[in-house]
């Protein structure tokens, strides 16, 4: 018997042996489904089911493929014809609303169950603490034999000769279809650098598909064809023994594909009952849909050759965009410039648009009006060149105090104020001085100018803003 006194040393080494060994324990128990221990309780509720004998306990409580929450307990609910489940939700999905769903659930056909939730709108009323969910907002849960029911008898009758066919072929072999089930996994983790290669090359897969035939038969031709071929996969395994890196990180994010995948196949499942009434709809467009799909399939070869020729052009926009994007970039200050002179510019715009008639004639008859001449006497200053005017004098020509019923003033005439009138009689700003009457041979008339429409206001006459940033007026 060893008698010697322990030093702190191995009163350590044991100690820390077996804080390991707990939570090595510990790490298994919460990676198995199991609850945290000493963990306070998060928000429960219950649920009553109709059938729940599949439901364990610790089973998933999921919302849009998204696990939410664990199954802690079930229990007989009052009248002794339902299943009471006691959910607890994680705190950042609590509390359940009271116009929330739940149903249960089955992720594989061997009847692993749980909870798909919909927690409910904000609006509505939450379900308190230990509270149940109303009986009218659980779903009955849809088995593999109700969607069975929904084919017709011919598909029921093809389904059964299925099963007898497989259960035949599969008799005696029970062992075999284990050990294939045990390798499944493996097997997957496997195949993820080829179906990930097949993903990447999906075009050249459909032209191995369609050219198998005559793939084969050339290798049946020419043997010599076959042995290079044969050295040349050598050379492709040894191209991706040296890639061996990036196959391993295609393995080590499979799991998260698997995860993703699970999550996907969740979202399908509520999606193909809720798509079956539109199914049904869609069966008439689908028959006219014949056509359409022949003429795709003359399609498919152009748009292969298509595909084929894409590469070049991605190769060429790895250089092209970048320099694009420093382009643009380099744009930025120049932009932010531009800006407020066009908040100037674009009003100025507005108003030569708005009298764009003038402005017109203006060039137009500028041309005619500088052509008359004159006669230029030897030693005359002049050039012959004159400019015809024309000058109206009246009875106001010069300010008065009172204007006289014969003065028609508009200092803002509208773009049509010019158009012919009868008695050439133009708009006045305003007929207070004769009334507004309408024109006769021996008086003009007098006619308001209306309010003019300009930047998206009416005015009496044009009052020019700046415009608002990106152009608004």
């Amino acid at each position: 018997m060893n008698k010697d006194v322990m030093s702190p040393a191995k009163l350590m080494v044991i100690t820390g042996f077996a804080l390991s060994c707990f939570g090595l324990l510990l790490f298994l128990w919460l990676t198995f489904g199991g609850p945290t221990p000493l963990q306070p309780k998060g928000y429960r509720f219950k649920v009553a089911f109709s059938d729940a004998s599949t439901l364990a306990e610790q089973a998933d409580v999921r919302a849009a493929g998204v696990s939410i929450g664990k199954v802690m307990g079930k229990e007989l609910a009052p009248g002794g014809n339902k299943t009471l489940a006691t959910i607890q939700l994680e705190p950042k999905y609590a509390p359940m609303r009271s116009d929330g769903r739940a149903i249960l659930r089955q992720k594989t056909l061997l009847g692993e169950t749980y909870v798909e939730l919909t927690t409910g709108s904000k609006r509505a009323r939450a379900v308190r603490e230990g509270g149940r969910l109303a009986d009218g907002q659980v779903a009955e849960a849809v088995e593999f034999d109700e969607l069975l029911r929904t084919f017709d008898a011919s598909t029921r009758r093809a389904f059964q000769q299925w099963q007898k066919t497989a259960a035949q072929a599969s008799k005696g072999r029970a062992q075999d279809i284990n050990d294939a089930v045990g390798n499944l996994p493996g097997f997957a983790e496997n195949a993820e650098g080829v179906v990930g290669v097949l993903q990447r090359r999906r075009a050249a897969l459909r032209s191995l598909v369609q050219n198998t035939g005559t793939t084969f038969a050339a290798l049946t031709r020419n043997e010599a064809a076959l042995q290079t071929f044969i050295r040349r996969n050598t050379e492709v395994l040894e191209a991706l023994a040296s890639r061996r890196d990036a196959l391993a990180e295609g393995i080590r994010v499979f799991p998260t594909f698997l995860r993703e995948t699970r999550a996907t196949l969740a979202r399908l499942r509520t999606f193909s009952v809720q798509t079956e009434p539109l199914i049904r709809d869609l069966e008439p467009v689908l028959e006219d849909a014949q056509p359409t799909l022949a003429s795709l399939g003359r399609l498919a070869p152009d748009a292969q050759r298509l595909f084929e020729d894409l590469d070049p052009l991605i190769a060429a926009g790895r250089r092209g965009f970048p320099a694009l994007a420093r382009v643009l970039r380099g744009l930025d200050p120049a932009l932010a410039r531009v800006g407020p002179f066009l908040q100037q510019l674009n009003p100025i715009l507005q108003y030569v648009e708005l009298n764009q008639a003038q402005l017109g004639n203006f060039i137009n008859v500028g041309g005619g009006a500088i052509g008359g001449k004159r006669a230029v006497t030897p030693g005359s200053p002049s050039n012959g060149h004159v400019l015809p005017q024309i000058i109206t004098t009246g009875l106001q020509s010069l300010p008065a105090a009172q204007r006289t019923p014969d003065n028609r003033g508009n200092a803002y005439l509208g773009p049509q104020a010019y158009a012919k009138r009868p008695y050439y009689t133009f708009p006045s700003f305003d007929c207070g001085n004769s009334g507004e009457k309408g024109p006769s041979s021996g008086s003009p008339g007098c006619v308001v100018q209306g309010p003019l429409g300009f930047q998206g206001r009416t005015q009496r006459f044009p009052q020019p803003h700046a415009a608002g940033p990106g152009g608004a007026g």
